[in-house]
């Protein structure tokens, strides 16, 4: 029997996790999280299975929905999205809607963090890295506590 090993988007989720508890107004009770995808991309469908797969395994404080990158609007009362990859063309429109909902938005492509587009960028390789953009998070009102931003890769 093989054990495959999981995707970065699994190892995501606790980290994630952890970086809302580090929000100076952290969400209480249930967490309301999106994960933006995009439903004609493989990568990006199976991304949001992996990132769901990882919630469904943690302790039920986060509720989550499927968000097609098409249907933004969608996002109105969350607090969060996992914005998989495979959706660089679309970061714009993501940025704009996260940015109407007050959605702090959390992805492993960098480059949607380096753009200002999302909010927290984490990378489990070769070690967990957290990058926060300075300018993405005042676009949708967070605020870090500064113990954390010195743990952390500000931009």
């Amino acid at each position: 029997m093989s054990v495959t090993a999981p995707s970065a988007a699994e190892l995501n989720v606790p980290v994630a996790t952890r970086v809302i508890s580090f929000l100076q107004l952290p969400p209480s009770g249930p967490i309301q999280t999106a994960i933006i995808y995009a439903p004609g991309n493989a990568d990006s469908v199976a991304e949001a299975a992996s990132i769901e797969r990882a919630i469904g395994a943690g302790k039920g404080r986060i509720r989550v929905k499927r968000i097609a990158v098409g249907a933004l609007g969608a996002l109105a009362g969350t607090q969060v999205a996992f914005v998989t990859g495979g959706l660089r063309g679309e970061q714009d429109e993501i940025a704009q809607a996260a940015t109407r909902n007050h959605v702090v938005t959390i992805t492993s492509d960098q480059s949607c963090v380096a753009s200002a587009r999302c909010v927290v960028a984490i990378a489990t390789s070769p070690r967990v890295q957290i990058t926060v953009n300075r300018a993405a998070a005042r676009a949708v009102d967070a605020k870090f506590g500064s113990a954390f931003l010195m743990l952390v890769k500000e931009i």
